[in-house]
């Protein structure tokens, strides 16, 4: 039993990566177009609102795309309990430091507060809008406020990146403009699961129309589903979907929880989850991996106890599955400071 191993996998489900889609701004198109084509492939989306305009037409300092519809709140929540994600894009797409007006809290905090107000949902990411020059005129009161910060531009988001420069790419039907920050290996002709491999990748786009605008920054429904087609081909479906909330929640919980005093005998094994819980998170669950031993799904059996009972973790008691990965074991559960995991299964055999 000396060669068993028990760790947190790098993504759910030991994926062989992550991938996020995101839509900046939140127009109307993209419930009406996008939607559709994120549940034939079961993938969720994230939409990143100007929530000062939410369900009017937009109007935004020196924006090349006024005149198109923004998201109403109803319209949000109809997006939420799709399983989609919603972050904070500031109040009004300000460009610092001269947007008539400008009022950073308002921009960053206020907005955040009224947007959970409107939508009834914990607002935990801020993205960058315009470009970079807006980013470090923010950073201190998204830390302040936010779990996380989403850049303007970056490549995958590989072994301990920062949550508050969270790499992000273009995906435009007619090819992004050429840019440091933005890798050509992520463009749809050039995508392989070598470059991807063990990292989470974000893109956004805008617009998503069949005879779309700015083809630079925003796309088709057509390229939308290549896109999603190429990620189910490069991994043969081994990939992690999943909204930013929901991986960054995990990568928290990982960076957190250690897996401590494994133990087995015959048709058991133990182990504790220890460190500290990172406040803020919403999804605690994660994946564990067990090498080492023939565990039977079928007849497995999870217990748990807790060591720490006060300060809410007790709450964080589910085991939503386990099932077999090659000659490894996989566990869904969810991770807290202080919890005794113990597994029983019938021999196999």
């Amino acid at each position: 039993m000396s060669n068993i191993d028990v760790r947190i996998c790098r993504f759910k489900n030991d994926a062989l990566f992550a991938f996020s889609m995101t839509y900046d701004e939140g127009t109307v198109d993209c419930l009406a177009n996008a939607l559709p084509i994120h549940e034939r492939f079961n993938i969720p989306g994230h939409v990143d609102v100007v929530a000062g305009q939410l369900g009017r037409k937009r109007n935004c300092y020196l924006c090349s795309l006024n005149d198109y519809v923004h998201m109403s709140a109803d319209d949000l929540k109809f997006l939420l309990n799709k399983g989609w994600g919603v972050g904070n894009h500031s109040w009004s797409h300000y460009c610092f430091p001269a947007s008539p007006g400008l009022n950073m809290f308002r921009e960053i905090v206020w907005s955040k507060y009224r947007l959970e107000d409107e939508i009834d949902y914990p607002v935990r990411i801020f993205t960058v809008c315009n470009d970079m020059y807006n980013y470090e005129s923010v950073l201190d009161l998204v830390k302040q406020h936010y779990l996380a910060c989403v850049s303007v531009e970056g490549g995958p988001n590989r072994e301990s990146y920062d949550f508050y420069n969270i790499g992000n790419c273009m995906l435009a039907s007619g090819g992004f403009k050429e840019r440091p920050g933005w890798p050509n290996e992520l463009r749809l002709e050039n995508l392989t699961l070598d470059f991807v491999k063990d990292s989470w990748v974000l893109l956004t786009t805008h617009l998503v129309m069949w005879d779309v605008p700015q083809s630079h920054k925003c796309t088709t429904p057509l390229y939308l589903t290549r896109y999603f087609e190429k990620l189910y081909e490069i991994s043969e479906g081994n990939f992690w979907a999943v909204k930013p909330d929901d991986a960054i929640d995990y990568e928290l919980m990982r960076r957190n929880i250690r897996i401590e005093n494994v133990e087995c005998e015959e048709n058991r094994i133990r182990f504790d989850m220890n460190g500290s819980w990172p406040v803020g998170v919403i999804n605690s669950m994660v994946t564990v991996k067990i090498s080492g031993v023939s565990i039977d799904p079928h007849t497995a059996k999870v217990n748990t106890s807790f060591s720490i009972t006060s300060g809410g973790f007790t709450g964080h008691n589910k085991t939503e599955s386990i099932k077999r990965k090659g000659a490894d074991t996989l566990i869904n559960i969810e991770a807290v400071p202080g919890k005794k995991v113990e597994i029983v299964w019938n021999p196999i055999g």
